[in-house]
């Protein structure tokens, strides 16, 4: 079996008779770290052994590395004393400003500022066991 296109590819073989596949070779390179706990995993994954998410699975994307980093922000501002108005034009739009009260109100950056930090408070109590764990 391969898997991969062009100059990532991943060869997989199987040997007839075999009841639990063993064995992967892997050739000396600079990723050979990863490529050794992904290998490690497969093998678990195979078996039916492994609980937890692949190595690849367990890596930040960037849009949650972005999205990680602005809840950081958001949580930095809180306890440095910012308003959720001060919060929104920092990290959504700087002309919320501009509105009146009653328009901040009933804006929707109001209401995100809001699930935003109840996110950013879950991750701080117990949402980065579910981060570390690549969920």
């Amino acid at each position: 079996m391969i898997i991969g296109i062009g100059r990532n590819v991943l060869r997989l073989r199987f040997e007839p008779g075999l009841r639990e596949p063993g064995a992967i070779l892997l050739p000396p390179e600079p990723c050979a770290r990863e490529r050794t706990q992904a290998s490690i995993w497969f093998l678990r994954w195979l078996r039916g052994r492994s609980r937890v998410p692949s190595p690849e699975a367990a890596r930040l994307t960037d849009f949650r590395r972005q999205r990680l980093q602005m809840l950081l922000q958001l949580l930095d501002g809180l306890n440095a004393g910012a308003s959720p108005r001060e919060l929104a034009e920092l990290l959504i739009d700087p002309a919320l400003s501009s509105l009146s009260a009653a328009a901040w109100a009933d804006c929707s950056e109001r209401k995100k500022i809001g699930r935003w930090t109840k996110e950013a408070n879950w991750l701080v109590r117990s949402g980065y066991r579910d981060l570390l764990q690549g969920r």
